[in-house]
């Protein structure tokens, strides 16, 4: 968010979320086991992998992991850009994307709030999570109401896989605009997420590698608080500017 002649510039979250519904589904949601994969498998099945990788978050607590990231946008001609930082996931429903490169930017989504942090610009927008999930897909990614077998299909990438690695191809059962197809590289070993991969209606891709994986039993509360400066600018979702009243007020609310 910056100034420019006179103008707030509101900053959309962009990168950050298109990614914010990829890695959620992986904590502990289903996936349909039908399977209609072409070509030769891994030694395990779908629905194994399946099984197993659902097994291994379920029992997460929280979770951090370094990520780079590669965007790439149709509006500016197949460009790709890279991003750095780390993730923190802690159940239930608080995430945390600290960007370090190319700018840094901080994305949190708690509770039924969501924000975006430039400090640089020392702003902070607002973003209601009822808007952010307008979609039952993106939905269930961050609540877990719906369960993800009732909206994709899974099948093996079998060209993409190695021997310690199964590609999942995961494709919405019902058109989406924010989810044309998903891919997701399984480490057979543990059964962990190493990399996903995100195409949207408009065939823009986001693609992130996670690595440094660390399962934890808690993350610090201070990651997921809503806790601005006093110098820090806070817009709400409409792009009007929070008065210190409102801001203290929405304190107490995010308050764990």
């Amino acid at each position: 968010m910056k100034k420019r002649g006179g103008a707030v510039r509101v900053r959309s979250p962009g990168m950050v979320l298109g990614l914010l519904w990829m890695v959620v589904f992986v904590l502990g949601q289903g996936i349909s086991h039908e399977v209609f994969a072409s070509g030769q498998a891994t030694e395990a099945g779908v629905p194994e992998i399946l099984t197993k990788m659902e097994n291994t978050y379920r029992a997460i607590a929280a979770y951090t992991a370094d990520f780079s990231q590669w965007t790439t946008s149709v509006a500016t001609s197949g460009a790709t850009t890279e991003a750095r930082g780390v993730f923190y996931y802690q159940k239930p429903q608080r995430m945390r994307w600290e960007y370090n490169s190319p700018e840094r930017q901080v994305f949190v989504a708690f509770k039924d709030t969501a924000w975006l942090y430039v400090p640089e610009d020392r702003q902070i927008s607002l973003f209601e999570m009822k808007e952010l999930l307008q979609s039952p897909i993106m939905r269930t990614f961050f609540e877990g109401v719906v369960q993800l077998k009732e909206n994709f299909q899974a099948t093996m990438d079998a060209a993409a896989g190695t021997e310690e690695t199964a590609v999942l191809r995961l494709t919405p059962k019902r058109e989406d605009p924010n989810v044309r197809a998903l891919r997701v590289w399984v480490d057979t070993t543990q059964y962990t997420i190493t990399e996903i991969e995100a195409l949207d209606a408009l065939g823009n891709i986001n693609r992130i590698h996670f690595h440094n994986h660390k399962i934890v039993h808690n993350l610090p509360k201070e990651l997921f608080a809503f806790n601005p400066n006093d110098d820090v600018l806070v817009l709400d979702p409409s792009g009007r500017k929070l008065n210190p009243e409102e801001i203290g007020a929405l304190k107490r609310r995010l308050r764990d």
